[in-house]
């Protein structure tokens, strides 16, 4: 292209910000550096308040390609959308998902319902088998408020978590079917050849006896933590588990088409242990740190971090 300037989209840094913000300015940098390597002009833009500076200064700068890392509105994190409409009355493209895609994954209620109707298995919001339900927020994807008390007995603990994980959390929440069983990332990437299933990582439970076996808040963000030590990714070989990834990859992919993604995205699953899948959240524009669990997965097929960068850079502009 000979418009070599990029734009990356941020919200606005909080010098106190929770691990999970924090990381976003992380991903910008180590994103940034990337784009070096690639011979591209480089300019960080927050999406902050004032959305008429944020415009004027990218009409100013005109890049060819905005990367959208904006994960935090002050309208909450339902409104995550309003970063790509900005991009879309200027006529610029970004990186990841298009607009109508982050505003149908603001609420993941409605995506439970979306999936429903299109017949792909998510957990349904009444306690299953076993009666146990896990509380979480509908609107937010780090895992905030996630932790071994969120997973309850019967409908009525659960109705009063959620209302304590509002007053505490706010925003909505709510309970659905806690899946007894592994966990696996399913990350999707667009190339030019269409989009394409990366090695699936399964998230392993280390010294979990008598605790529910759960991804929350610390074992995401709390790198010193036991936590977070105890539930290692790891990436399943066997012949015995490719049938089982097989599926995954392709019930990735109708979810994929389904809400109409762009660039890449990570599913998360639960599979039971009669061997049944469930998606349980679907998330666009995942993190993209060195360290996370997508540049993991991408490195198994010779794929860096810039290599993904570039690969973005090319599925905007396609």
């Amino acid at each position: 292209m000979s418009n070599r300037r990029v734009a990356i989209l941020v919200p606005p840094e909080n010098p106190g910000a929770s691990a999970d913000q924090a990381d976003t300015f992380l991903q910008a940098r180590e994103i940034s550096e990337c784009l070096t390597i690639l011979g591209k002009e480089v300019l960080t833009v927050s999406f902050g308040p004032d959305r008429d500076d944020t415009a004027a200064l990218l009409r100013r700068y005109d890049p060819a390609v905005v990367v959208n890392l904006v994960e935090d509105v002050p309208e909450g994190a339902e409104h995550l959308h309003l970063a790509t409409a900005l991009l879309d009355r200027l006529g610029l493209r970004h990186t990841g998902a298009p607009t109508a895609a982050l505003a149908a994954l603001g609420d993941k209620r409605h995506v439970k319902a979306v999936l429903l109707e299109a017949h792909l298995p998510t957990p349904t919001q009444a306690a299953g088998p076993n009666g146990r339900l896990i509380v979480k927020s509908a609107t937010e994807h780090a895992s905030i408020g996630i932790d071994a008390t969120s997973v309850v007995m019967g409908d009525g603990a659960a109705a009063r978590l959620v209302s304590e994980r509002q007053a505490r959390f706010g925003g909505a929440w709510f309970a659905e079917a806690y899946i007894e069983g592994r966990e696996f990332n399913v990350g999707v990437l667009e190339t030019a050849k269409g989009p394409i299933v990366l090695p699936i990582a399964e998230i392993h439970f280390l010294d979990a006896i008598g605790a529910p076996r759960i991804v929350g808040y610390a074992e995401k963000w709390a790198t010193e933590s036991a936590a977070y030590a105890n539930t290692p990714r790891r990436f399943p070989e066997g012949a015995a588990d490719r049938p089982l990834l097989d599926e995954l990859g392709g019930l990735a992919l109708a979810a994929w088409r389904l809400f109409g993604l762009a660039g890449y995205a990570r599913l998360d699953f639960r599979v039971d242990e009669a061997g049944t899948p469930f998606i349980v959240d679907v998330n666009a524009n995942p993190c993209l740190a060195r360290d996370a669990g997508f540049c993991a997965a991408a490195a198994r097929l010779g794929l860096s971090q810039t290599d993904i960068v570039a690969q973005l850079i090319e599925a905007a502009l396609a």
